[in-house]
């Protein structure tokens, strides 16, 4: 593995040379873990596994017969978003919310970007939220649902909204 990402850097750096083009990886979010967004951490807060938006989903997939979803509503008078898992899950399927501030309102990570979670589902057909965050219309601020399946092992993420 580790000579491949050496040749595979030796490729991008000459690709680079010879078209004056630089290859920039996306940006990866801060190592993430369930417990870097519950409890009020991060801008989070959280709220009931079952909870559910209003009627317009920002954005959603299906993989099987597991729905994958990002979520907004309001509270008190705040929109805010959260992602989550429903349908056919079944344990070990995981749910996350990646956010994006690109450099602003994220002064406790050292990344733009944020990933809260995973969540893993425990039992058969059990729905699973992310906890919220308030969401805004500064479209520098982006939210996406992504997850994976115990039988289908590659994440999937939704679009940025």
């Amino acid at each position: 593995m580790r000579l491949l990402r050496s040749t595979l850097a030796t490729v991008a750096a000459l690709c680079t040379v010879a078209t004056g083009v630089v290859l920039a990886q996306p940006p990866q979010p801060a190592a993430a873990a369930a417990s870097d967004c519950v409890g009020g951490k991060r801008g989070f807060r959280d709220h009931p596994d079952n909870a559910s938006g209003d009627s317009v989903k920002p954005r959603e997939f299906w993989v099987g017969n597991v729905h994958f979803t990002l979520e907004k509503g309001v509270y008190g008078s705040t929109q805010i978003g959260f992602g989550k898992i429903s349908g056919q899950t079944r344990p070990g399927d995981k749910v996350w919310m990646d956010w994006r501030a690109n450099g602003w309102d994220n002064a406790d990570s050292v990344s733009p970007w944020l990933q809260c979670g995973p969540f893993t589902v425990r039992s058969a057909g059990q729905s699973l939220t992310t906890p919220f965050r308030r969401t805004s219309t500064d479209p520098e601020y982006q939210f996406r649902v992504c997850g994976s399946l115990v039988t289908d092992p590659p994440a999937k993420c939704s679009a940025w909204w």
